[in-house]
């Protein structure tokens, strides 16, 4: 990995790993491109449809739907070595979120039965511990991946944010995105050795007339960092008023529910079980979300020489972002065009998309 000339890296290290922004919007010849790429994709010819991912690839390499596309077109005409080894290299670029997306992608489900997907899983066992390794000396935070849909107003509301996990490298001023939840991700806690990342899930919002605004269909879920493997998916009991989320030897939460009642939860064989404690070690650095979402954190880094602070600030057009104040030099934003924040965000309560009143259908 190539290093910034200064720490921290103000903007993104040419030839470095990463990306270079959250929420980036692709070049606009790449889109063209790619989507001519896929009209042809569906007539099958495939050589022409490859030219125009090419292309799009070319025209911006971070548009990484065209190597996904790259591969399934080779998978659909039934070269099938090619298209695990397109599929891997898109792998080793982007683990999270493109080893999903190969997964998932139908067109590649074929793989699945031949010799040639142990490219496929040699590709992501190597890249989830290069992503890990990549990501150690990162600052964590959640990140909007696209515009969130707005949760003003009364109802059982979608909680539709657009979130995910990120990382961004002080030195090389790059991005790294650690989970692919659906864009769910509400709020999230690293552990001291920074070795794992808990993180609450968002389920819905509701909203009645005089009443405190409850979380319902939470869950809390832990990534450990250094092999980037998930951990299951544990339901929260209940509706909530505010969960607070810390990771001491392990994630723990203290729920207070709709009548007050608090109950502390810890993480233990894969479910939650009850604790003495109900408040996280001093010292510990814990997240509090509630029915206005979480409010941005503060953090101060000093590693290595590389020293400066981050805090929450409002840009004129309303979004949250991260400011950065190097201990010399001059202040700059984190690049999140949809916004971010260092444990969290607050949920918005005006969007071009409005909520959806899930009593509604």
């Amino acid at each position: 990995m190539l290093h910034a000339a200064a720490c921290p890296a103000g903007s993104a290290a040419p030839g470095a790993a990463g990306g270079t922004a959250v929420g980036r919007v692709p070049a606009a010849e790449a889109m063209r491109l790619n989507a001519e790429g896929k009209q042809l994709y569906r007539q099958e010819q495939w050589a022409e449809a490859r030219q125009k991912y090419a292309a799009a690839l070319a025209a911006d390499p971070e548009m990484l739907a065209a190597q996904l596309n790259l591969a399934c077109s080779f998978s659909r005409q039934g070269r099938y070595a090619e298209a695990a080894q397109e599929a891997a290299r898109l792998i080793r670029r982007a683990f999270v979120p493109w080893s999903r997306e190969v997964d998932e992608a139908a067109d590649l489900g074929i793989l699945l039965d031949q010799a040639v997907h142990k490219t496929i899983e040699a590709a992501q066992a190597e890249a989830a511990k290069a992503w890990g390794e990549a990501v150690k000396g990162g600052v964590f935070f959640v990140g909007r991946i696209k515009p969130p849909v707005n949760v003003a107003g009364e109802g059982t509301l979608v909680l539709s944010l657009g979130q995910e996990a990120f990382a961004w490298i002080p030195r090389t001023g790059r991005y790294f995105q650690l989970t692919a939840e659906d864009g769910r991700v509400l709020a999230v806690a690293v552990s001291a050795d920074r070795r794992h990342l808990a993180y609450l899930l968002a389920g819905r919002l509701v909203r009645e007339p005089r009443q405190p605004a409850l979380l319902r269909g939470m869950s809390l879920r832990v990534l450990e960092i250094p092999t980037m493997t998930l951990g299951p998916k544990v339901a929260l009991p209940g509706d909530v008023k505010q969960v607070q989320l810390w990771y001491s030897a392990t994630a723990e939460v203290k729920l207070t529910d709709a009548a007050g009642e608090v109950k502390g939860l810890k993480l233990a064989d894969r479910q939650l079980v009850a604790t003495s404690g109900s408040a996280p070690p001093a010292r510990m650095r814990a997240v509090l979300l509630s029915g206005s979402g979480v409010a941005p954190g503060k953090e101060r880094i000093d590693e290595r020489g590389c020293v400066f602070s981050l805090a929450p600030g409002k840009g004129e057009d309303g979004i949250w972002r991260i400011r950065v104040r190097p201990a010399r030099g001059k202040p700059f934003v984190l690049d999140t065009r949809y916004g971010g924040g260092l444990d969290g965000l607050p949920f918005p309560e005006a969007a071009a998309t409005p909520a959806t009143d899930v009593r509604k259908k």
